[in-house]
């Protein structure tokens, strides 16, 4: 079926955080709320993360995803001062691979929810920016020989992680279930984390059911 695709853009107020002057009260706010998130100045400039002091998205982190051509395919817009919606995002379809250029398809892929957890988890990780997969991403993931699949949502989203791990059992992949015990990657930071990846043994049928039926 055809489908339009919107053209990304990112806001014209939109500027990098790591070309900031140093005078910059706005930016030198959201380094700091992103310091304390566990980001450091290198991922600043590999995420290409940005700010508006104003327009539709004044007063937040922008943080930028491109495709395998490096094209944008969306952004997220999030507040740092806790203040109304936390996120804005672009009104653009989110049926995208986010960070797919960072993506190698070569080798263990992991999921989370949002993207500074990806950030946190710095390796391999796509968030699906909320709790399902979306279609581009799922038909990605069957058709790539990636074998290794880590399902990383939050505690609350454990009835969506089952269905998606049964889905890629399904499909003949090899799927871990990361039991993240109430916190997101992004609150474990990156050796926390780590340290469950290697420590999470590959999750069969039996198990699912075993799980599932908890659940009831």
């Amino acid at each position: 079926e055809y489908k339009q695709l919107s053209i990304i853009e990112l806001p014209n107020e939109f500027q990098y955080l790591s070309e900031a002057t140093s005078t910059s009260i706005v930016a030198n706010k959201i380094k700091k709320y992103l310091y304390a998130r566990g980001f450091s100045d290198i991922d600043f400039i590999k995420y290409s993360v940005g700010y508006c002091t104003s327009g539709d998205y004044g007063g937040r982190i922008i943080i930028p995803s491109y495709n395998e051509s490096n094209q944008l395919n969306f952004f997220i817009a999030r507040t740092y001062d806790g203040s109304y919606f936390k996120y804005k995002n672009p009104e653009a379809s989110k049926d995208v691979i986010f960070f797919e250029n960072f993506i190698n398809w070569q080798v263990p892929i992991i999921l989370c929810e949002g993207v500074f957890d990806a950030i946190a988890i710095r390796r391999n990780a796509i968030p699906l920016l909320g709790k399902n997969i979306q279609s581009n991403l799922l038909k990605r993931i069957v058709q790539s020989t990636v074998k290794k699949i880590y399902i990383a949502l939050d505690t609350d989203a454990i009835k969506q992680a089952l269905k998606h791990c049964e889905y890629l059992l399904n499909q003949g992949k090899e799927v871990y279930l990361v039991e993240l015990d109430g916190k997101d990657p992004s609150d474990l930071g990156f050796s926390y984390f780590t340290k469950l990846i290697q420590n999470t043994e590959p999750i069969d049928q039996y198990d699912l059911m075993e799980k599932k039926i908890s659940l009831v």
